[in-house]
């Protein structure tokens, strides 16, 4: 299980990021309330996850840590 990546913004809107982490983007939903924390950050961010495994689809929800 992944309990958080650190590495720096490649994209971020206010409902999802992408976090490139040595060379590999991880994609997470996330709230507004977390986009308004990350959204001014410059270099390396924390990003805690949680993990939704379903039948037809494999979700990240991230959260500003």
């Amino acid at each position: 299980m992944i309990d958080y990546i650190r590495g720096s913004i490649a994209q971020i809107t206010p409902t999802d990021i992408t976090v490139d982490v040595c060379g590999i983007g991880f994609h997470a939903l996330i709230s507004l309330q977390t986009y308004a924390v990350l959204e001014h950050c410059e270099g390396e961010v924390k990003l805690f996850l949680h993990h939704i495994l379903r039948e037809d689809e494999e979700l990240f929800y991230g959260f500003a840590g």
